[in-house]
C-alpha cells in the first residue's frame, strides 16, 4: 500500500471499524494483522499508520465541531429556543473553542482509563505471550499508554481543525435537509447542514466513493426529526437509515415537486 492520500483514507476506515479515535488495538497488533500493512517495510507501515490514525481523529473532530452541531448547542442553551434558530458564524466558532476543554476532558480520562487498567492474573500465560510477541515485533515490554489517535497537545489540534472548519473559504448555504449515502448505497444518511460543500467535504474525506446526493429540501432541524421519527423503523445508527421502499419512494416524490 503505497502512503498515499488515498492509503491512509483507506486505513482510516479500517481504523474506524476498529473502534479508532478510541480503543484501537496496540500498533503492532494492527501492522501485523492487516493484510495492507503486514508486507510493507516496518518504517513505511508506521508512518502510514500514524497518518491514519490522525486522520481518524481529524474526523471525529470535524463531526464534533460541525457549525451545525453548535448551532444546536447554542439552541438549546437560548431561552425557548426551539432548534430553528441560526446563528453567527463568531458565534459557533466560539462556541467550538469553548468546547475544546470537553474534548480534552474526554481525552484525558479515556488516557488514564486504558494506562490503570489492570492486569487480570488469571490471563498471566497470555499476557507472557502478548510481551514476547510485542518485544519480537520491536516494541517495548511495557504496553502504550494510550491508544487513541490525537496528538499530545489536544488543544492545539482542536484548534487547527476549528479554524479549518471555520475557514472562510467554507461558504455559507441555506439551511437544508439532506438525504445522502456515501459507499454502500443500501444506507442513506438524513441530516441539517447550514453549509452543504462542507458536508460532502467531509463525506467525502471518510470514504474513497463520491457521496450520493439523493435529495436536499429547504428546512430546519424541525424537518430533520420529522423526517427521522418518520422513519424510525429504519433507523440503523443515530442519523443513518436502511434505504427501504418508503424512503425511496419519498425521495422519488420530493424531486418530483
Amino acid at each position: 500500500m503505497a502512503e498515499s492520500a488515498e492509503a491512509v483514507y483507506a486505513l482510516a476506515n479500517v481504523l474506524e471499524h476498529l473502534g479508532a479515535p478510541w480503543g484501537l488495538p496496540e500498533d503492532w497488533i494492527i501492522l501485523c494483522d492487516n493484510d495492507d500493512l503486514r508486507h510493507v517495510p516496518r518504517a513505511a507501515a508506521k508512518r502510514l499508520l500514524a497518518k491514519a490514525k490522525k486522520e481518524t481523529a481529524r474526523r471525529w473532530l470535524f463531526g464534533r465541531f460541525d457549525p451545525s452541531e453548535m448551532d444546536l448547542e447554542l439552541s438549546e442553551q437560548s431561552e425557548g429556543g426551539d432548534g430553528t434558530e441560526i446563528f453567527d458564524d463568531r458565534l459557533l466558532k466560539q462556541r467550538a473553542i469553548d468546547s475544546i476543554d470537553d474534548v480534552v476532558s474526554t481525552v484525558k480520562s479515556l488516557r488514564e482509563l486504558y494506562t490503570n487498567r489492570a492486569i487480570d492474573p488469571g490471563q498471566a500465560t497470555a499476557h507472557q505471550a502478548t510481551v514476547a510477541a510485542r518485544v519480537e515485533f520491536g516494541y517495548p515490554k511495557e504496553p502504550p499508554s494510550r491508544t487513541d489517535c490525537f496528538d499530545e497537545d489536544v488543544p492545539r489540534q482542536c484548534r487547527r481543525i476549528i479554524n479549518e472548519i471555520y475557514s472562510p473559504k467554507v461558504r455559507s448555504s441555506e439551511p437544508l435537509v439532506y438525504l445522502i449515502s456515501t459507499d454502500n448505497l443500501e444506507f442513506v444518511k438524513i441530516g441539517f447542514t447550514t453549509r452543504l460543500e462542507h458536508r460532502l467535504k467531509s463525506l467525502r474525506t471518510a470514504s474513497h466513493v463520491e457521496p450520493t446526493v439523493h435529495l436536499t429540501i429547504p428546512g430546519t432541524r424541525t424537518l430533520e426529526g420529522e423526517l427521522h421519527t418518520r422513519f424510525e423503523a429504519a433507523r440503523y445508527n443515530r442519523e443513518w437509515f436502511r434505504m427501504t421502499d418508503e424512503i425511496k419512494t419519498f425521495i422519488a416524490s420530493e424531486r418530483d415537486v
